[in-house]
């Protein structure tokens, strides 16, 4: 009997709608270290785990492996199907490094398929999820901006020109494709929104360690005893960049430059389930 096989098919998209993201357990130990967001999908009889790090707004590495479950999926002609070549209780681990096959300016996110059976066998079952590149789009677009002069309240269009801290994050995400839009405006309430809202969705934020920073990364501080009032893009090597103050045009410079206290640092993310009623 031929052991049916599930694929795991991952395909970019430019631009073109909930899952459950999850800390990589022991098993995945030797996964990649820190990245940018996990997910796991799946179907009867097998499970894939997937871990995505966005590296810039175009290349993306991404690592899965797929786990056959314990008791094979029977199909309804009666017939067991085995996931994986190796049948029950084995695993199969792929990886793409630095991925970007058709050169695609901006990977709005990735589109991850699991399905039971191949095309001729037959699919009984298929999950899709979409996997979001919002914070290193976001990074560029906010990278394009430089030299642009701060002005409170900016969000650099005629009627508010310039940017300010927030304003500068905002503009920065909200012409993204099928970016939610950021329902708030200032530092302080896109920190309280991030934080609370940190359950996986299309639009949510994850909190990080400072220790695990990733370029693009927002990180929020105290700007007085008491409010949180300035926020910046992360850089890498101890650098920033955002709009930092009156007479600063919008740029990179270290961070310690900045006379603020850090409260947290967030990385915003989003995942999605394809509807494929």
């Amino acid at each position: 009997m031929k052991p049916r096989i599930m694929t795991l098919i991952v395909a970019f998209c430019v631009a073109v709608s909930s899952a459950v993201l999850a800390a990589a357990p022991s098993a995945y130990a030797d996964g990649l270290s820190n990245p940018s967001g996990t997910l796991t999908v799946s179907c009867p009889g097998a499970e894939a785990f997937i871990q995505v790090d966005w590296k810039t707004a175009d290349k993306v590495t991404v690592r899965w492996r797929i786990d056959d479950s314990v008791a094979p999926f029977i199909f309804p002609s009666g017939e067991p199907y085995f996931v994986l070549r190796g049948g029950n209780g084995h695993n199969e681990i792929g990886l793409r490094s630095d991925w970007n096959p058709d050169n695609v300016p901006n990977i709005n996110h990735l589109r991850v398929r699991v399905q039971n059976g191949t095309t001729d066998q037959g699919t009984h079952c298929y999950q899709e999820r979409d996997i979001y590149n919002w914070s290193m789009i976001a990074h560029k677009n906010a990278m394009a901006k430089s030299g642009a002069p701060y002005i409170l309240g900016g969000l650099g269009t005629p009627e508010h020109p310039g940017y300010d801290c927030s304003g500068l994050v905002y503009s920065s995400y909200n012409p993204i494709a099928n970016f939610p839009g950021w329902p708030v405006r200032r530092a302080v309430d896109m920190w309280n929104w991030a934080r609370n809202n940190q359950s996986p969705g299309k639009f949510y934020a994850k909190e990080v360690a400072y220790s695990d920073l990733k370029v693009g990364d927002l990180i929020f501080y105290k700007t007085t005893a008491e409010a949180v009032g300035h926020v910046s893009f992360w850089e890498g090597d101890g650098r920033v960049l955002d709009a930092l103050e009156p007479g600063t045009n919008v740029g990179v410079h270290d961070e310690g430059s900045l006379r603020n206290v850090r409260v947290a640092a967030f990385r915003i993310l989003g995942v999605a389930t394809i509807d494929n009623g």
